[in-house]
């Protein structure tokens, strides 16, 4: 009996052993699995607020986890016109589209800056983190300001934007309108190109417009124009100011081969680093002088090709540089060195030709993937809006 009294002790000894422990252990493991849970909550509640808050990780370097992305997302067209903006494809390492699907897998995603019109904020849409989310334009303030009727960027503001995008140099991107690798392909042909382009001139000045009258530098360059023909200069115009716009469409290439000089006239008078496919389609890559009218002196010289251009600027009237043109017009000699850039390029016309060698698209994937240092702008009315009062303004200048 006494035995059989101490093994019943000792089984129940056992059993409350037994079912103690597992009471311990059940009870760590749900406390570790809350404990888990809580921070996973946290992690998600945290990066909600980072996807939410466009002023998270503003001055972090971007993981070399980032360089996998290589999409690059264009939100929208500008305007929603499909026929404009960047082109798809291949973009120096990464691929441009317009498809948002990819938005998740967008290592940058780019905004023109009609494209939030349609949009309501703050940010309804996924946004990782990591993208850098990119203001994109190509406009000069005065033509969004008294063109469009756009005074401010508030959409982009507080802290929204990564990276800006535009022709001026103070981008973060910088994305200028001279097409890629133009010059070093001038360059490279040198002498053979001069000859070649030369050969054909035998008509003085070319000028294709057709916003007469839309901003205080349509209006200024039309006056300008007029000034400059009234003085004697031969300038062949067209365009939707001139009703001629067939006309101009039959041109042959040698018809267009034959001018010797192109009025480069901007619709903006001193817009920072405003210089448009006027001054290099048109002009530089044509094989005409660019004469011009709109950028600051300063700014043409820091961007073109030393030598390379007439600034309207360097003359006290529009009878002035009429007189110069037909100078140059008589003097081929005079003429051609408006084109040593060419066949002995200095040291600053060859970094240009390195700078434009690439895109903005292209500019921007190199950053991408290099792990480029991430910022925000609390701002971009303040950048798109910081210029001289000469772009803004609606009041025409006389001219001299």
């Amino acid at each position: 009996m006494w035995l059989f009294t101490k093994w019943i002790v000792f089984v129940i000894f056992i059993l409350s052993a037994t079912v103690t422990t597992m009471y311990y252990y059940s009870t760590e493991v749900l406390k570790n699995t809350r404990a888990t849970k809580f921070k996973s909550l946290r992690r998600i509640s945290s990066s909600k607020k980072q996807l939410t808050n466009p002023g998270a990780n503003t001055s972090r370097f971007l993981p070399n986890a980032h360089g996998n992305r290589t999409y690059i997302l264009f939100w929208d067209h500008p305007w929603s016109v499909p026929t404009e903006g960047f082109s798809e494809g291949n973009m120096g390492g990464c691929t441009g589209t317009y498809d948002r699907s990819k938005l998740p897998e967008a290592g940058a995603v780019v905004f023109h800056y009609s494209n939030l019109d349609r949009e309501s904020m703050p940010w309804k849409h996924y946004r990782d983190p990591e993208q850098i989310f990119v203001f994109s334009s190509h406009e000069s303030p005065s033509y969004v300001i008294h063109g469009e009727h756009r005074h401010a960027m508030t959409k982009f503001d507080n802290h929204f934007i990564n990276w800006t995008m535009t022709y001026r140099t103070d981008s973060d991107v910088f994305a200028p309108y001279q097409e890629s690798k133009v010059i070093n392909k001038i360059i490279d042909e040198g002498g053979k190109w001069i000859d070649s382009k030369l050969a054909k001139k035998k008509k003085v000045a070319l000028w294709v417009v057709s916003n007469c009258a839309l901003l205080r530098g349509s209006k200024m360059r039309m006056k300008y124009t007029d000034a400059l023909v009234e003085a004697g200069l031969p300038v062949d115009r067209f365009g939707g100011c001139f009703n001629n716009k067939d006309e101009f469409k039959q041109l042959s290439a040698d018809d267009l081969d034959a001018y010797k000089f192109y009025l480069a006239f901007e619709n903006a008078q001193y817009c920072k680093d405003y210089m448009t496919e006027k001054f290099w389609r048109n002009s530089i890559g044509a094989g005409r002088v660019p004469v011009v009218w709109g950028p600051s002196k300063e700014d043409v010289q820091k961007r073109a090709p030393t030598g390379s251009f007439i600034h309207t600027d360097d003359f006290k009237s529009p009878a002035d540089l009429a007189k110069y043109l037909l100078y140059l017009d008589s003097n081929d000699t005079a003429y051609r060195e408006y084109f040593k850039w060419v066949e002995n390029p200095d040291e600053m016309t060859l970094e240009l030709a390195k700078t434009y060698e690439l895109t903005g698209p292209h500019r921007l994937c190199k950053m991408m993937l290099s792990n480029r240092e991430r910022k925000s702008h609390p701002s971009v009315s303040d950048f798109f809006h910081n210029e001289k009062t000469n772009c803004f303004s609606s009041h025409e200048d006389a001219i001299k």
